[in-house]
């Protein structure tokens, strides 16, 4: 019973997209490094779910290109059904050479019918023939950025440096605007990047500045049904990376989630500031209970007693199902309430398992004392009698040679 306890928890909290609930179902095709970067920010969010399918090996299992593409044969959609299931697609820095026409069909239709999509590194490689089957995809022509144009002016030029993102305070579409008070655009970064030149009917939402004139960084537009957004460097790094440091783009999990809300086209987020507390307070119960979930599973073990952890720890997840609910439904006042009596909870469940992991290694201490103890009374007890008080010494009799 306390194994099953635990298992339902991790199910429902700690696995993306278990929770019931209006969430965005993402596909993301690209690199492993790419998605291990993303992870970061969706493993802590309730909103989204996502699939991944390895279509680069940067990054991850130095896979050759028959491996890739037998990836792509089995984490790929199989059906247009199937790809519609998803409301957003990211691609994520994929060899765009190894999809088959049949898939740069389904993805490109899937956006003129109402899929939202995002790419990165505008053409994504210095790699001969990668960047040449961008631009001759069916796909590219759904997203703001000038593929063929970027090709033609030497898309694998690859860019680096310290740069600053300056956002278009015009911009039409209310993606990076609400956050310019909160001084993002005062965050530099090295980092590297690709050309952007956005098509004409498209919104620039940020230039790139600091590394010479002012460029492209960021676009947006609606395509028939769809939305798409390019990116100028890679999903989740540099000013987009998640904070790590004071010195991060603090804001960075706000804009990438606004980004999803715009191109599922759901509402986006109202309060900037509640909003960022609570994706704070989310990512601190994650942590805290990923903790807490490797103590008990140490000291279960040992034989302890933890159901009464445990039984708290479902009352923990009832909060956070509450809370997800509420952040669900952009009530992000009311779930910044419940994460707080969660959090405030969590102190005395975490003294809670440290007594029993105090109860449950008393005894080890004990038994360690123990051997520990008679290993020294034995030594000490055969060396008194046999160096000391010599009751069992005997001397070795002399002899000396005799004639028979």
């Amino acid at each position: 019973m306390r194994r099953s306890c635990l298992a339902l928890f991790i199910l429902a909290v700690l696995i993306p997209g278990v929770m019931a609930g209006e969430r965005i179902p993402i596909l993301v095709v690209g690199t492993n490094l790419g998605m291990e970067y993303l992870r970061a920010f969706f493993d802590s969010e309730p909103a989204v779910t996502f699939n991944f399918v390895p279509a680069n090996n940067i990054g991850g299992y130095y896979l050759n290109t028959a491996e890739i593409l037998k990836m792509i044969r089995l984490y790929f959609p199989r059906s247009y059904e199937e790809m519609r299931s998803f409301e957003v697609l990211i691609l994520n820095g994929p060899e765009f050479n190894l999809m088959t026409k049949q898939q740069d069909r389904w993805m490109f239709d899937a956006i003129k019918e109402g899929m939202g999509g995002i790419n990165d590194m505008s053409v994504f490689s210095i790699i001969s023939g990668v960047a040449e089957a961008w631009s001759a995809s069916q796909t590219q022509l759904a997203f703001p950025n000038d593929a063929p144009a970027v090709t033609a002016q030497g898309a694998g030029e690859f860019q680096s440096g310290i740069f600053s993102v300056k956002i278009n305070s015009e911009a039409r579409y209310p993606i990076l605007t609400p956050f310019i008070p909160f001084g993002v655009e005062k965050n530099s970064h090295p980092g590297c990047w690709r050309f952007v030149i956005h098509r004409e009917g498209s919104e620039v939402l940020a230039w790139r500045v600091g590394v010479g004139k002012r460029y492209d960084y960021m676009a947006a537009w609606e395509y028939e049904k769809g939305r798409t957004i390019t990116n100028g460097n890679a999903m989740a790094m540099c000013w987009q990376g998640y904070p790590r440091s004071p010195q991060d783009n603090q804001y960075s999990p706000g804009i990438l989630m606004n980004m999803m809300y715009w191109l599922a086209q759901r509402d986006l987020i109202g309060d900037i500031e509640v909003f960022h507390r609570v994706k704070g307070n989310f990512a601190e119960f994650r942590s805290r209970m990923l903790v807490l979930i490797s103590l008990l599973d140490f000291i279960d073990k040992f034989g302890a007693n933890t159901g009464n952890v445990q039984e708290e720890i479902i009352g923990l997840d009832e909060l956070y199902d509450l809370a997800s609910d509420h952040y669900l439904d952009g009530e992000f006042v009311e779930c910044e309430e419940l994460m707080l009596e969660a959090l405030e909870q969590f102190s005395s469940v975490e003294d809670m398992a440290r007594r029993e992991k105090e109860r449950a290694l008393m005894w080890v201490y004990v038994i360690e004392w123990l051997v520990s103890a008679s290993t020294l009374f034995i030594s000490g007890f055969i060396l008194w009698t046999l160096m000391v008080r010599r009751r069992l010494y005997r001397e070795i009799e002399a002899t000396k040679l005799r004639s028979i």
